[in-house]
C-alpha cells in the first residue's frame, strides 16, 4: 500500500543500487519531487566510475522530467533552451528502457515508460505498461482525505492515466468506472472529485452519456451538503453536465443557483466596492443566462450601488529619458519655426502629415509590466463596467497618443491661435477650400425642397464654440470643461455623418438587410472595415479613427451617443483630437463617382 508521505531524512547513497532500493521502497504518492534530484546529485559527485556517473546523469534527467496532463515538461524552459530534453539520453534511451523493465514500484514504472512513450521511442507497449501502472498505483494509495497535498497529487497522476488511456484506447472503461468508484468513496475529498469529474469530461473522447449522467446525478444530490467552498465549482459542473445531457430546465435552474450563491457571497462577507461590483457582475450574468428578469433588475440595481462605492486611485508617474527630451525639445522647435514661418494653411497640412500619430500597429500592441504577472487586475470603462474582452496591459498607441500627440496638438494650437493664424475662420476657410466638406451636398427634389447636407453649415458651431472657449482658457490661464461639452458632442456625431457620406459617395456600403427585411446603418466600426475605404484611407488613420471613435479606445461615439461622459470627460485635449480627426477625413479627394443601380 502507498502510505501518507513522511518527512525525508537526508539520504545519503553509497552506490546506485542503493539509490534504486530506494525508489523500490518510496511510499511516498507525493508528485512534486524536490528531493530525490538532490540524492541523485550527492551519489554521482562521490562516484568515481565515469560509467556510473552517467548512469546516475541519466537518473537525475528522469528526475527532473515532469508529466502533466500527458506532457512532458523540462524542470527549466526559457524560450527555445530548455532543461533537461530528450537529446540528453545519448544511449538512444537505451538505460530508461532498462529501467522501465526492472523497476517494481508502480509509481516509477508508470513515469519510465511514460516517458520512453512521449520520446522517439515511442511504442504502444510503453503506454499500455505505464497505464496499467498509474492504475495500479492509485489504487493502492492510501492516504487521508483531509490531506490536500495528497489529493492533488493523486489527481495529478489520473489526469497523466485518463489521457494516456484516452490517447491509445486501452482500459478506458475501466479507469472511467474506477473515477465513477471513487464519488461514493471517502478516498477523495469532494475538490478533488470535482476535479476529476470536470476533467473527464472536458478531455473524454466520446463519453457515454450514462456517465455524463452518473456524475450529474452525483452533483446534484451532493450539492445540498457542499462546503460553499466547493459549491461553486459544482454548479459549474452541473451547468455544463445539463448542456451535454440536454436539460435545459436543469441548466437555467443551477444558473440561477450559481448567480445566488454570488448575491450570498456578498451578503455573507458584506463586501463592497471592487468585490461587490466583481460578485454582481457574475451573478447578472448567469442570471441572464436563466432568463431570470426579476433577478436581473434586482441585481442590476446592486451592481449600481455598488459602483458608487468603488474607489479607483489614479497613479501619476514620470519617466525621465534623455531620448524623450530632445525628441520633445526638436518637437517645440520645429512647433515654433512652423507657426512663425507658415500660414494657416501649412499648419493645417501639418496636423494632416508627418509622425503625429502612431502607427496602426500600435493599436493592437501591449506593455506588460512584470509586476501584472504578480496582482490580479480588472479593466474598466468610464462607467466602472468591467471590460472582460480587454486585456490586462499598457495600450501602446493610447501611451503615444497621451503622452506625444496630444501635447503636439496642443501645442500647435496654443501658439497657432496666440499668433492669430489658427481661428475659427482659418479652419472654416480651409475646410471649405481644401477639403471634400466644402463639395454641395443638397439637391433639389421633386417637390423643390432642398434635400442632403450642406457639412460646413453642420460642423461651424462645434468648431465656432470650441474656439471661444479655448480663446477664454488662453486668456484665463485655465480650463473650463463645461465650455466644451457643445463642442465635442456635436462633432463625435457629426464625425459619424461625415464617415458615412465617404462611404457613400466611393461606392462603399452604408446600410444592411436585417432577417426581418428592416433596414439598419451600419455601425461605425464596421464602416471602417470595409474594404473599399480601407483602399483609400492609409491603416494609420482608419486606426486612429477606431482608437478615438470605438471600443478599441476612447470609444467616444459611445460615450457621447449614451450620455456617460460626466462634465470632467468634456477636455480640450478631446476636441483637439477630434479636429485633428476632422482634418484627417476631408484630406481625402472624391474622385469615385456613385454607382447608380
Amino acid at each position: 500500500m502507498i502510505e501518507t508521505p513522511k518527512n525525508y531524512k537526508k539520504m545519503d547513497f553509497q552506490t546506485l543500487d542503493e539509490y534504486y532500493e530506494y525508489l523500490e521502497n518510496d511510499t511516498n504518492l507525493q508528485y512534486f519531487d524536490f528531493d530525490t534530484c538532490k540524492y541523485i546529485i550527492a551519489l554521482r559527485d562521490k562516484i568515481k566510475d565515469e560509467n556510473t556517473k552517467k548512469l546516475c546523469s541519466y537518473e537525475l534527467y528522469f528526475a527532473d522530467f515532469s508529466i502533466k496532463n500527458g506532457i512532458l515538461i523540462p524542470k527549466i524552459q526559457s524560450g527555445a533552451n530548455a532543461y533537461p530534453t530528450l537529446e540528453l539520453f545519448d544511449d538512444n534511451l537505451e538505460y530508461i528502457k532498462t529501467r522501465a523493465n526492472n523497476v517494481q514500484n508502480p509509481k516509477y514504472k508508470a513515469k519510465y515508460n511514460h516517458l520512453l512513450w512521449l520520446s522517439p521511442q515511442k511504442h504502444i507497449d510503453f503506454a499500455k505498461k505505464a497505464i496499467e501502472s498509474y492504475l495500479l498505483l492509485l489504487k493502492n494509495s492510501s492516504f487521508s482525505a483531509e490531506d490536500n497535498l495528497q489529493c492533488l497529487s493523486f489527481c495529478e497522476y489520473f489526469k497523466n492515466l485518463f489521457i494516456l488511456s484516452q490517447t491509445v484506447n486501452h482500459k478506458k472503461d475501466d479507469i472511467i468506472n474506477y473515477a465513477i468508484s471513487l464519488l461514493e468513496s471517502d478516498k477523495l475529498n469532494d475538490i478533488t472529485k470535482y476535479s476529476l469529474m470536470d476533467f473527464i469530461i472536458e478531455n473524454g473522447k466520446k463519453i457515454d452519456s450514462s456517465v455524463t449522467q452518473k456524475f450529474f446525478d452525483y452533483s446534484k444530490n451532493k450539492i445540498s451538503n457542499l462546503d460553499e467552498r466547493v459549491l461553486e465549482s459544482y454548479l459549474k459542473l452541473l451547468i455544463i453536465l445539463s448542456q451535454k445531457l440536454k436539460l435545459k430546465a436543469e441548466q437555467n435552474e443551477f444558473q440561477e443557483k450559481l448567480g445566488d450563491y454570488y448575491i450570498s457571497k456578498v451578503k455573507k462577507e458584506k463586501y463592497e466596492g471592487l468585490v461587490a461590483h466583481y460578485y454582481y457582475t457574475n451573478a447578472l450574468e448567469e442570471y441572464k443566462k436563466a432568463n431570470n428578469k426579476e433577478k436581473i433588475e434586482q441585481t442590476a440595481v446592486l451592481l449600481e450601488q455598488a459602483k458608487k462605492t468603488i474607489d479607483l486611485k489614479k497613479v501619476y508617474f514620470e519617466i525621465e529619458d534623455e531620448n524623450l527630451n530632445k525628441l520633445w525639445d526638436s518637437t517645440k522647435e520645429e512647433t515654433t519655426q512652423l507657426i512663425e514661418n507658415g500660414n494657416a494653411k501649412d499648419i493645417y497640412v501639418d496636423l494632416i502629415s508627418g509622425k503625429l500619430l502612431p502607427k496602426a500597429a500600435f493599436l493592437n500592441e501591449e506593455i506588460k509590466p512584470d509586476m501584472f504577472d504578480l496582482v490580479s487586475t480588472m479593466t474598466f470603462d468610464i462607467n466602472k463596467n468591467v471590460r472582460k474582452n480587454k486585456s490586462f496591459a499598457i495600450n501602446a498607441y493610447s501611451l503615444y497618443i497621451n503622452n506625444f500627440s496630444i501635447k503636439k496638438i496642443s501645442l500647435v494650437f496654443s501658439k497657432g491661435i496666440k499668433s492669430g493664424k489658427i481661428s475659427y475662420e482659418s479652419l472654416i476657410d480651409y475646410l471649405k477650400n481644401y477639403s471634400w466638406y466644402g463639395h454641395d451636398f443638397t439637391y433639389l427634389d421633386t417637390n423643390n425642397e432642398i434635400k442632403g447636407f450642406n457639412w460646413i453649415e453642420l460642423l461651424s458651431p462645434s468648431l465656432q464654440s470650441f474656439f471661444v472657449q479655448t480663446e477664454i482658457d488662453l486668456k484665463t490661464n485655465s480650463h473650463h470643461p463645461q465650455g466644451y461639452i457643445l463642442a465635442i458632442d456635436s462633432l463625435v456625431l457629426k464625425f459619424e455623418g461625415l464617415l458615412r457620406e465617404f462611404s457613400r459617395m466611393i461606392g462603399a456600403q452604408t446600410i444592411e438587410i436585417k432577417d426581418d427585411g428592416t433596414e439598419e446603418r451600419i455601425g461605425f466600426e464596421k464602416l471602417l472595415d470595409n474594404e473599399k475605404l480601407k483602399a483609400l484611407i492609409p491603416e494609420d488613420d482608419i486606426a486612429f479613427f477606431k482608437f478615438l471613435f470605438t471600443s478599441k479606445g476612447m470609444n467616444l461615439r459611445n460615450n457621447v451617443a449614451h450620455c456617460f461622459y460626466t462634465t470632467k470627460n468634456y477636455t480640450s485635449a478631446v476636441m483637439l483630437l477630434l479636429i485633428v480627426a476632422l482634418l484627417r477625413l476631408g484630406n481625402y479627394k472624391l474622385v469615385t463617382k456613385e454607382k447608380k443601380l
